[in-house]
C-alpha cells in the first residue's frame, strides 16, 4: 500500500494525499541541506525543493536562500485518543525516566507535583510504586514494578509491558524518542503530552523587571531524535520551533568527545502566545508559565522570523509599476510619508498590499501554510539507496516538514528522459539554426549529459550533428 502524505495544494494549504507509486532508483550521491530551524533534508542534486523564487533543484540552492517548510501540520482525519494517564506517564518517563532492559524502572525528580502524577499514572496501569530519597534530600526516585504477574496473553503486565508495546523499552538517554503512535493523537492530547514532557527537562524563563532580553522557552535533551519529535509535535500546534546543537567540549572517561545536547526553542511573541494558550504548564513550570502569560499578553508581536521571501516584495513592486502606482502614492494610500522596500516582508504587510492591489497571489502568500526557513548549509552526504514517490495532482509532499517536489508519474516512471532545445524556435534571427541541444536528464542504466544533433526541418528528423553546415547555409 502506498503511503499517505501531506501535500501543498494550489492555494498553498496543506492537505492529506496519497502517493500512487514508490520505487527504488538505486544508489546515488546525496546531499544534506541544513536549515536555520535545525531541520534538514537529504536528497540528490537534481531533486527539487520549494524556494522563494519557486521550485529549485538542490544543486541550484545556496546558503542564505529561503526554503519552504510546513508552518503547521494538520491533525489526522481520524485521530486516536489515549487515556490521560498514558499521556502523563509517557511525558514524564521520556523526560526523567529510565527504562533500560534488565534494570528497575525508575523515575527521578525534585518536584512533588511531578512525583504525584507519575505515581497515580503508574498505579492506574496496575503497577506498584516505591519511593526512595536521594542522598541530599533535594530529589527522590520512584521505582515502578509490576504487580499481578503476567497478563492473560502471557506477557508481563503494567508499565514495562506498555513501554515494550510502544517500542521504547531498553532505550538509553541518547536513544530516546517518542513512539509513532503519538503523531496520530488529537491536538489537545498532543498538548497534554508536551505539557508533561516540559515539566521534566523543559525550561520557561522570563526576565525580571529591568533585565533585557525576551523570555527563553526550550526543551533540552541529549537525543537528537527526541528533539526532532518534540519539534514535530509543536508543529501540530502551529509552533515552528528551532533545534540547536550544544557541544560542551568535554571528554568522557575514555577520552572520547562528550555527546552533544539539543535544545528545542520556542521564540517570538506569536509562538510563545500559542505555547501558553495550548501547551501551558504543570508542576514546577506553573509559576514561570503565569509570568510568560503576562508577558505575551502585554507585548506586541514584531515578526522577524516568520517572514516571506523577497520574491513577495518584488511582485508588489512589479504590480505597482504595472498599474502606475508610485511609491509616494502608495505611501499616501497607507497613511505614511514614505515606504521602504522590505526584503523580508511580514505576512501582515503582504496581506495589506494584497488587499490594496487586489492580487490573489499575494493573498495566497500571506495566508499560506508555509514557513520560509533559510538554508545555512549544503554538504555532501555520501552515497546511499534512493527512493522516489509520486503524488497525483499535488505533485509534492512533506519530507520531515520540508516541501519536496515530484514531477509526475510520466517523468518519474520513465527509464530515460530527453529534453530538446532548439534556439531557432525562440529566436528567429539566431545563428544556431538547425542545431538541437539534447539533454539526457535521466538514464536509469547509464550516464547523463548533453550532446548535439542537427534538425532537418524538411524531413522532420534529427541526424548526427555536422559542424558548421546547415541546409540553408553555413553557420558562423
Amino acid at each position: 500500500t502506498c503511503p499517505e502524505v501531506w501535500a501543498l495544494d494550489d492555494a498553498s494549504r496543506l492537505h492529506a494525499a496519497r502517493a500512487d507509486c514508490v520505487w527504488c532508483v538505486g544508489r546515488r550521491p546525496v546531499f544534506k541541506v541544513t536549515l536555520a530551524s535545525g531541520r534538514s533534508v537529504r536528497a540528490t542534486a537534481q531533486h527539487r525543493l520549494l524556494a522563494g523564487e519557486g521550485w529549485k533543484r538542490l544543486c541550484e540552492l545556496a546558503p542564505g536562500e529561503r526554503l519552504a517548510i510546513a508552518r503547521r501540520l494538520p491533525a489526522p482525519a481520524a485521530p486516536v485518543r489515549w487515556p490521560e494517564h498514558w499521556l502523563i506517564l509517557l511525558g514524564h518517563l521520556v523526560g526523567d525516566g529510565s527504562y533500560l532492559s534488565n534494570q528497575p524502572l525508575r523515575y527521578t525528580t525534585a518536584s512533588e507535583e511531578n512525583s504525584a502524577v507519575v505515581r497515580a499514572a503508574a498505579e492506574a496501569f496496575g503497577s506498584t510504586v516505591k519511593r526512595y530519597a536521594g542522598p541530599t534530600g533535594t530529589w527522590h526516585q520512584l521505582v515502578i514494578s509490576e504487580a499481578g504477574g503476567a497478563s492473560g496473553r502471557g506477557r508481563a503486565a503494567g508499565v514495562r509491558a506498555w513501554l515494550k508495546d510502544l517500542g521504547l523499552h531498553g532505550q538509553r538517554s541518547h536513544e530516546k524518542c517518542l513512539p509513532q503512535a503519538v503523531f496520530r493523537l488529537a491536538d489537545e492530547q498532543v498538548a497534554c503530552l508536551l505539557r508533561h514532557l516540559w515539566a521534566t527537562d523543559g525550561s520557561v524563563t522570563v526576565r525580571k523587571p529591568g533585565q533585557r532580553g525576551p523570555p527563553r522557552v526550550y526543551f533540552a535533551t541529549c537525543s537528537h531524535q527526541l528533539a526532532l519529535d518534540v519539534a514535530a509535535l509543536l508543529l501540530r500546534l502551529g509552533i515552528v520551533a528551532r533545534i540547536h546543537e550544544v557541544r560542551s567540549g568535554g571528554r568522557t572517561r575514555s577520552g572520547a568527545e562528550s555527546r552533544p545536547w539539543y535544545t528545542v526553542d520556542v521564540s517570538g511573541v506569536e509562538a510563545l502566545r500559542r505555547f501558553v494558550m495550548t501547551v501551558g504548564g504543570h508542576g514546577p513550570r506553573l509559576a514561570a508559565m503565569a509570568q510568560l502569560h503576562r508577558y505575551v499578553m502585554d507585548t506586541d508581536a514584531n515578526p522577524n522570523v516568520d517572514t516571506l521571501p523577497e520574491a513577495a516584495m518584488q511582485r508588489i513592486c512589479a504590480l505597482m509599476q504595472l498599474r502606475g502606482i508610485t511609491r509616494t502614492h502608495m505611501a499616501r494610500m497607507r497613511g505614511y510619508k514614505n515606504i521602504n522596500i522590505d526584503h523580508a516582508p511580514s505576512r501582515a504587510l503582504v496581506a495589506e498590499y494584497a488587499t490594496r492591489l487586489a492580487d490573489a497571489e499575494l493573498g495566497k502568500l500571506a495566508h499560506s501554510d508555509v514557513f520560509w526557513d533559510r538554508v545555512v548549509g549544503i554538504d555532501p552526504g555520501g552515497e546511499e539507496e534512493v527512493f522516489d514517490l509520486t503524488v497525483p495532482g499535488a505533485a509534492n509532499w512533506l519530507a520531515d516538514a520540508v516541501i519536496s517536489h515530484n514531477s509526475g508519474a510520466i517523468e518519474q516512471d520513465s527509464d530515460m528522459i530527453l529534453l530538446i532545445y532548439r534556439d531557432e524556435v525562440y529566436d528567429k534571427n539566431t545563428t544556431k539554426k538547425g542545431l538541437a541541444e539534447i539533454d539526457l536528464a535521466k538514464h536509469r542504466n547509464g550516464e547523463t549529459g548533453t550532446f548535439l544533433l542537427t534538425f532537418q526541418g524538411q524531413y522532420t528528423r534529427f541526424v548526427n550533428w555536422a559542424p558548421d553546415t546547415y541546409a540553408e547555409g553555413v553557420l558562423r
